[in-house]
């Protein structure tokens, strides 16, 4: 199963609109696979979310926080990576994904797509993940319906 870092932009428009990336976070929540995160993530998703603009009040962003850490791998950073030098605090997402297992970085977050990978780590765009994400519920799906002719 994919484990999947979600970086701020992608939790952040999953909560404010509906659309793709609310529809990819509610596929992690329900399971379909991990979500990985750090405090760092969430602790900027907090800071975000708390700007005017997007009209939320301190429990809503409470609940936000708190529904995430019950749902998702929390993982401890320990790495200092010097990987995005355009904006250093994209680093944190390729530190929480490193330290986490992850397979995947999911962004919006230009800097972060121009790497295309780290050590592994596939860094890609919400649509690309839900497209591979549909993929392997249809190759799912047609085994068990082969099982099922078989038996």
């Amino acid at each position: 199963m994919l484990r999947v870092v979600l970086d701020t932009n992608v939790l952040v428009s999953a909560i404010i609109s509906d659309g793709k990336p609310r529809e990819l976070l509610r596929r992690g929540i329900s399971k379909q696979f991990p979500i990985i995160t750090s405090e760092l993530i969430l602790k900027e998703l907090g800071l975000v979310l708390r700007r005017p603009k997007f009209k939320t009040t301190e429990d809503d962003v409470n609940r936000i926080i708190i529904a995430l850490m019950q749902t998702a791998e929390i993982v401890n950073v320990k790495s200092k990576l010097k990987v995005v030098e355009e904006d250093p605090k994209d680093n944190m997402v390729i530190e929480t994904a490193y330290d986490g297992g992850a397979e995947i970085i999911v962004t919006g977050d230009r800097h972060l797509l121009a790497l295309k990978e780290f050590k592994g780590i596939k860094i890609t765009t919400v649509e690309r993940i839900l497209a591979l994400l549909e993929e392997k519920r249809l190759k799912r799906d047609q085994k068990e319906k082969r099982e099922l002719t078989r038996s």
